[in-house]
């Protein structure tokens, strides 16, 4: 809930003041005037909570956490920007022009810190059921929809030993909450926009294979073909023209190590790739292939270490052509395809 009452911008330094470093003020700088905010009481918030598929246990420590704008006044400004900010972007279409993560949080920012973006999140779900009401799709898609902040507050706790989701870039929950991203069967799929040097020219699909098991051809099929009914039954002033796939997926080196009739080369043939443009920093592609397909740590930047391919296991094909490759020479990469909507079915 909001009052028109005030505005204030997120201020510059914000970062700084936050113990954010350098990097991040021009992030937070790019949010935009915050009206002043109320947040709902903790009832309405613990339902809220529950909606969102949020652990018992995550969500008496996020109740807990309840930002104040007189106490916590650095923090409040950051979270009326981040809920600004969603609902800025509520039941749009990603741009051209991508979306860039919230900054993670200082490790020693505390309870109030690592929460904040949490209480974005959810103060922006009421807008997404409105936003879903009006275009008639169910509650039920929207429940799953959310689900993505008690997934991503299982997967901190998980990792990091600390309640919240301070400690992680938050990409898929904020386009979730906005109404940009979905799963459909076996994908996730992405609203985007389509654009060329004079402008936006249509709108296509980004899939995304989330690491839940093998990709079967068929799965994937019938996943797209959800995915084409959906989007036009409830966006159809977005007509779709086709799907993108930007992933470590469509790296046609995989085809030197994998066999033909394999789940990644039978995925790989759907999509028609892009020409490679070599990125500054050749192991970047290394660390995703190895953070999203392997499902390992890897380090925040350079080049892999020995001592980092020693510690992968070598027990699929995957796991050993990445390490060979590597040990070889070679750098993988990212690489993006269409697949146009003719066909689709």
């Amino acid at each position: 809930m909001t009052s028109n009452l005030t505005t204030a911008p997120v201020l510059a330094d914000l970062a700084l003041r936050l113990g954010m470093g350098v990097t991040a003020s021009a992030r937070l700088g790019q949010m935009p005037d915050a009206a002043e905010l109320v947040l709902v009481d903790d009832q309405v918030a613990l339902e809220l909570l529950r909606f969102c598929s949020v652990q018992p246990d995550d969500a008496e420590a996020m109740l807990a956490a309840r930002p104040e704008p007189g106490r916590d006044e650095d923090w409040w400004l950051l979270l009326r920007g981040a809920v600004a900010e969603l609902r800025q972007l509520m039941d749009r279409p990603l741009t051209p022009l991508g979306y860039t993560t919230w900054p993670v949080v200082p490790e020693a920012a505390g309870p109030v810190g690592m929460f904040v973006y949490a209480w974005a999140l959810l103060t922006a779900v009421p807008d997404l059921l409105e936003v879903h009401r009006r275009r008639g799709i169910a509650e039920a898609v929207t429940r799953d929809t959310v689900a993505a902040l008690g997934g991503v507050m299982a997967a901190h706790f998980g990792v990091t030993g600390v309640r919240g989701v301070g400690l992680f870039p938050l990409w898929g929950p904020p386009q979730r909450v906005c109404g940009v991203d979905y799963t459909i069967g076996r994908h996730d799929f992405t609203r985007a926009e389509m654009a060329f040097g004079d402008g936006v020219a249509g709108y296509v699909l980004q899939v995304h294979v989330p690491p839940s098991g093998p990709l079967i051809e068929s799965d994937s099929k019938a996943s797209i073909v959800r995915a084409g009914h959906f989007f036009a039954e409830h966006y159809p002033d977005q007509p779709i023209s086709g799907l993108v796939c930007k992933s470590w997926i469509l790296d046609p080196q995989l085809a030197d190590y994998l066999a033909p009739d394999s789940h990644l080369i039978k995925f790989q043939r759907r999509f028609q790739l892009i020409p490679h443009v070599p990125l500054d920093d050749q192991s970047e592609g290394d660390r995703e292939m190895m953070r999203l397909g392997l499902q390992l740590m890897v380090p925040a930047d350079g080049p892999l270490t020995d001592a980092d391919l020693d510690r992968i296991p070598q027990t699929t094909t995957l796991h050993r052509a990445f390490v060979a490759h590597l040990r070889g020479g070679g750098h993988w990469h990212k690489r993006t395809g269409i697949h146009w909507m003719q066909g689709w079915c």
